[in-house]
C-alpha cells in the first residue's frame, strides 16, 4: 500500500515538473511526451523498491539506466532518458525540494556519431533551382542555398553572417 502512495507522489511530482517546463521552456509537444514517457518508466521502476524522487540516489539512477540497457534500450534512448531526469532533478534542486542533484555525477552514454547523408547531384540541382529569382525573398533563399553548397557552411554559421562578412563585388565571404 505504501508503495502505491509513494508511486502516486512520484507521479504528481513528475506532472508538476512537466507542467512547469512546458510553460517555462515552451517545450515542443513531442519533447514533453517523451519526457512524460521517460519519467513514467523511471517511476514505474522505483515503485517496487518504494523509492522517492525526493530521496533517490545517483547509484539508484545508474542502476535504472543499466537495467534499461540490459533490456535492450538503445544508447540514444538512455541519453534522452538521462536528459529528462537531469531536467527533473535540476528543477527539484532549484525548487529546494532536494538538497542535491543526483544526476550531476552521471555520465551520458556514448552515442555513435552519425555522418550527414550527402545529396546526389540531381537532387542538389533541383534544390538550387527550386526558389524563384523573381521574388526577392526566394532570391535570398537561393543565394543562401548556393552559399551553403559552395562553402560547406553550417546553417548556424550561415545565419550568423552579417553584411560586413560578405563582398559581392570581390566574391568573398568571411566565415
Amino acid at each position: 500500500m505504501q508503495d502505491n502512495q509513494q508511486h502516486d507522489d512520484n507521479l504528481r511530482i513528475a506532472e508538476v515538473f512537466l507542467d512547469t517546463v512546458w510553460i517555462e521552456r515552451n517545450l515542443a509537444e513531442n519533447t514533453l511526451s517523451s519526457y512524460r514517457q521517460d519519467l513514467q518508466q523511471l517511476t514505474d521502476w522505483m515503485k517496487p523498491q518504494g523509492l522517492s524522487l525526493l530521496t533517490i540516489t545517483a547509484a539508484d539512477l545508474q542502476n535504472f539506466l543499466a537495467e534499461r540497457l540490459e533490456q535492450g534500450a538503445k544508447a540514444s534512448s538512455s541519453a534522452r532518458q538521462l536528459s529528462a531526469m537531469r531536467r527533473l532533478f535540476q528543477y527539484l534542486y532549484r525548487e529546494k525540494q532536494r538538497s542535491d542533484d543526483p544526476t550531476a555525477v552521471l555520465s551520458s552514454p556514448k552515442l555513435p556519431q552519425r555522418l550527414p547523408k550527402d545529396l546526389s547531384e540531381s537532387r542538389i540541382e533541383r534544390l538550387l533551382q527550386a526558389p524563384s529569382t523573381e521574388i526577392p525573398l526566394e532570391l535570398r533563399d537561393k543565394a543562401m542555398l548556393e552559399l551553403l553548397y559552395a562553402t560547406g557552411l553550417r546553417v548556424s554559421e550561415l545565419v550568423g553572417l552579417s553584411l560586413s562578412d560578405v563582398s559581392l563585388r570581390q566574391g568573398w565571404c568571411v566565415c
